[in-house]
């Protein structure tokens, strides 16, 4: 009996000590379940027409955390390898790219040299800024993860531009199927979009780098800044990009949220109309440059999240440190020199007509309206009379309406190379050169830029570059803002980049 008693005892025992052991085991799989089951939601400013990554969209797609390129820029804003593990340049005109292997589609199918092709092929027919950046003549495969690039004319910053989102890789054979997603290479895959209000991306599982830590993130888009901060607040969304300035103070009192803010390589600015009557004449310019100021706006305006600029480049780039030469003649000496007077209203005058300008501004970026009503102040205040219209689509007033002055707003090295946006905005035969600016001894600077390959030697012909920009005016540089994110506290590895497509990507977490 008493051996019994003691094998029931030990069954017993045995019995609670499996059930704790499988119990254990079970808390664990919930957990393991509950982590893996983590969703990030986050509010965007801007929505997708679609997902088409060669479309104007390229980089709403790439925020998704979706689309991956050939090349990808690190913090220093240096391209390294992405969907390219290496490359070699055979001649001026002529690279090789080695891609990397075991990549897949979201569908399934392998990404090799000849997809890649296809994709690019793609993106140089569908978007017109991608023929711009690559300047591709020929693109061959060599062999099943080998790529042959020959551009058109020497590219020196070929392999930085092909981190531009409009290059984003994808499997080309999905996307004018209605009935399937586009299928890209990311950490995260399409799950649902919802035009002009959502999109819903889960997790990879045969992504081929580090798999993504959340199983899903939400994207939300909301267009009105003060509703991106309620929803915030609310904690509706987890993080916000793009805040307003004026919203800053609210956030920082509050204990669950942390503002986050990071260099922008935009820049605000104001365009002449060079072929405006008034603005014609380089005294003009400086009268309406000298009058802007511009550490008053960085104060008040940008509430200190921005600095001045004195050229089209922030300065955090080797080749935005530029000094600005203050003009040595007053407004007065500008002014008299081209026969003006003053009337009896202070406004300067010329055989009896008024100088009298018409100023665009839009509403997308609220801080540009505030910055055209100092600069509206204090042009009157100097004798110039300011008349400030607004307009939905900048760009399309520019082409369309007549202008004398606009403000302007640019991401002027997306791909932290000069290259781009000296060819696009300054070359006289540029359809992109908004201010009908021309000038030989700049585009023969260009031209040398895009012909030469050493770093410090194309830093030196982008700061001469600006140097003739900045006498020649033809805009006057405001402010580089800083970007403005809201994110709560619970979210790990939100960083605010200044590329502004990096912002999902797979090591992004959320503490609960």
């Amino acid at each position: 009996m008493k051996g019994s008693k003691k094998q029931i005892a030990l069954a017993i025992a045995s019995f609670f000590f499996l059930t704790l052991v499988l119990t254990g085991c079970a808390t664990a799989n919930v957990s393991k379940d509950i982590a893996s089951g983590k969703t990030l939601t986050v509010a965007f400013p801007w929505s997708p027409a679609s997902l088409d990554p060669h479309s104007s969209n390229s980089w709403e797609v790439m925020r998704s955390g979706m689309g991956e390129t050939l090349i990808r820029l690190n913090d220093q804003l240096q391209p390294i390898p992405w969907l390219a593990k290496e490359w070699k340049q055979e001649n001026e005109i002529t690279w090789i790219f080695m891609l990397e292997e075991q990549v897949k589609f979201h569908n399934g199918n392998e990404m090799d040299a000849s997809s890649v092709k296809e994709s690019l092929l793609r993106s140089l027919e569908k978007n017109e800024r991608a023929n711009d950046l690559l300047q591709i003549e020929e693109i061959e495969v060599l062999t099943a993860n080998e790529l042959k690039i020959v551009t058109k004319k020497p590219n020196s910053a070929l392999i930085a531009h092909l981190a531009d989102p409009s290059t984003i890789i994808v499997d080309v054979t999905t996307i004018e199927d209605k009935n399937t997603y586009p299928a890209f290479t990311g950490a995260f895959k399409m799950k649902q979009f919802n035009k002009d209000e959502s999109l819903l991306v889960e997790r990879n599982e045969d992504y081929w780098g580090k798999q993504a830590l959340l199983s899903e993130v939400k994207i939300n888009y909301i267009s009105d800044g003060n509703t991106r901060l309620l929803a915030l607040q609310s904690g509706e969304v987890d993080a916000a990009t793009d805040i307003p300035i004026d919203n800053i103070s609210i956030l920082e009192k509050d204990k669950k949220i942390e503002v986050l803010t990071a260099p922008s390589l935009r820049t605000h600015m104001l365009l002449f109309n060079m072929n405006s009557p008034l603005f014609e004449e380089v005294n003009h310019r400086k009268v309406v440059d000298n009058a802007i100021p511009r550490k008053e706006i960085v104060n008040s305006v940008m509430m200190g999240h921005g600095t001045v600029a004195n050229s089209p480049f922030s300065d955090i780039l080797a080749f935005g440190k530029v000094e600005r030469k203050e003009e040595k003649q007053s407004i007065e000496q500008l002014m008299t020199q081209g026969g003006w007077e003053k009337n009896r209203n202070g406004i300067w005058e010329k055989q009896g007509k008024p100088f009298e300008v018409t100023m665009l501004s839009f509403p997308q970026r609220p801080e540009l309206s505030v910055m055209a009503e100092i600069i509206q102040s204090r042009l009157v205040n100097v004798g110039i009379k300011v008349n400030i219209r607004q307009v939905e689509n900048i760009d399309d007033a520019l082409r369309k309406e007549d202008w004398d002055l606009s403000m302007y707003s640019m991401l002027t090295a997306h791909t932290g190379d000069p290259q781009y946006f000296l060819n696009v905005f300054y070359r006289s035969d540029s359809q992109s050169n908004v201010s009908h600016y021309a000038s030989d001894s700049l585009d023969s600077m260009i031209n040398q830029l895009n012909e030469t390959t050493e770093t410090i030697s194309r830093n030196q012909l982008a700061v001469q570059a600006q140097e003739i920009i900045n006498t020649d005016l033809p805009q006057a540089f405001i402010v580089h803002p800083k970007t403005v994110f809201g994110v709560r506290k619970e979210v790990q590895g939100f960083i605010p980049d200044p590329i502004e497509y990096y912002y999902i990507h797979s090591q992004i977490d959320v503490n609960e």
